[in-house]
């Protein structure tokens, strides 16, 4: 079960967290029907069965330059590499002007308290943003593109904030309607918060610009993000190795859902139904163990199925959410249909056990919502 070793991983970054606070040619290019995507195809190559895009080696080659500074303006320098795309922007001269009344008064300060305390030393404050005052280049953000449709972090976001809400006294009156959800911000699936700058998720893409200064504007950093977002094909990408999971297919794990089942819910898909990696699910790979269903905006359904020992994998996960509970509130729902056994995983997922054989639905990232997760999974579950 691909899961096991990230849910320990989650209560643990969770835990520091509350401490600290049809038929034809397709979209996609693949020729044939539902039937021919089924079928596994001989041959060694690693490369996925349908049309792919290219995630770039370097950072800084999702968007050129030129449409960079057309978003946030004149660069200092040329993009470079910095745990993402680094964009030195040319400093305007109000924001000049600001920081070099502040370092003046700083140092006013500091004078003022050396005079009275001989003994006193100014602090040190490490890191870019302990000094950017000081330095021009940290007016700046750094893009940077994650496409794994990783929901760890997100999930513990999510159930840090449902704690930290639990600490605080209830509001009297009002007409808010707590049981109301949130109205989805434009073009996006969900807004991650960072303290400087902007991210947000569409499907399986994550897109983050985060300042390096405070006195970066937040709406340059959105800007460039959407500008990316709006470039990257809407394809799968393709994983890369190959599916290590000791748990070997007995049956193609794409024959649990036809593509026009999956339609009925999730909408036209763009390309047909691929295998994808065990370890990051959204990504094409030809001999992967989960089964994947791409639909526009990046939204990406996936069943991955294990065939053996699921009793096992379905306990460690249930150890796991008790574990995270110590923690952090965990959600008991009751699902009915067609298996003995059902539960939310920690990352969101549904975890459906039959027998000896699990099947993990992962929702999140795609067009649907829990209601038509759990139609589909009945659809899958009986032809395990």
């Amino acid at each position: 079960m691909r899961s096991t070793t990230r849910n320990l991983c989650l209560v643990t970054s969770l835990t520091a967290a509350l401490v600290a606070c049809g038929g034809g040619q397709d979209a996609g290019g693949t020729a044939g029907n539902t039937g021919d995507a089924l079928k596994d195809l001989a041959g060694t190559a690693d490369q996925p069965t349908v049309r792919t895009a290219s995630e770039p080696a370097d950072p800084c080659h999702w968007i050129p330059a030129s449409e960079v500074e057309a978003v946030i303006g004149k660069l200092a320098e040329p993009p470079r590499r910095a745990d993402g795309c680094r964009y030195t922007m040319v400093m305007p001269e109000a924001v000049s002007a600001a920081r070099q009344k502040a370092v003046a008064q700083e140092e006013r300060q500091n004078a003022q308290l050396k005079a009275s305390f001989k003994d006193w030393e100014p602090t040190e404050w490490g890191g870019s943003m302990g000094a950017y005052q000081r330095d021009p280049k940290t007016y700046a953000v750094t893009l940077s593109v994650h496409v794994t449709g990783d929901m760890a972090g997100e999930a513990g976001l999510a159930a840090a904030g449902k704690v930290l809400e639990s600490w605080q006294p209830a509001q009297q009156g009002g007409d808010q309607d707590s049981t109301k959800e949130p109205a989805k911000p434009d073009g996006w699936d969900v807004l991650l918060p960072i303290p400087y700058g902007f991210a947000g998720r569409i499907g399986h893409v994550q897109i983050g610009v985060s300042a390096e200064a405070p006195d970066v504007p937040d709406d340059l950093a959105q800007a460039l993000a959407v500008r990316v977002r709006d470039r990257i094909p809407d394809l799968p990408f393709p994983a890369t190795g190959r599916d290590w999971s000791l748990d070997r297919a007995e049956k193609h794990p794409c024959s649990l859902l036809t593509r026009d089942e999956a339609e009925t819910v999730l909408g036209p898909l763009v390309v047909e139904p691929y295998r994808s990696s065990s370890e990051h699910l959204p990504l094409a790979l030809r001999d992967g163990h989960a089964c994947a269903y791409f639909t526009p905006g990046h939204h990406v359904f996936v069943l991955s199925p294990t065939w053996i020992d699921g009793q096992q994998s379905f306990k460690v996960a249930k150890g796991a959410g008790e574990l995270l509970s110590v923690v952090a509130p965990r959600e008991n729902v009751v699902f009915k249909g067609p298996w003995d056994s059902a539960q939310v995983g920690m990352e969101g997922e549904l975890l459906f056990l039959k027998g000896d054989r699990l099947l993990e639905v992962h929702y999140l990232t795609s067009s649907t919502d829990r209601r038509g997760a759990v139609k589909l999974a009945a659809q899958a579950i009986q032809r395990m």
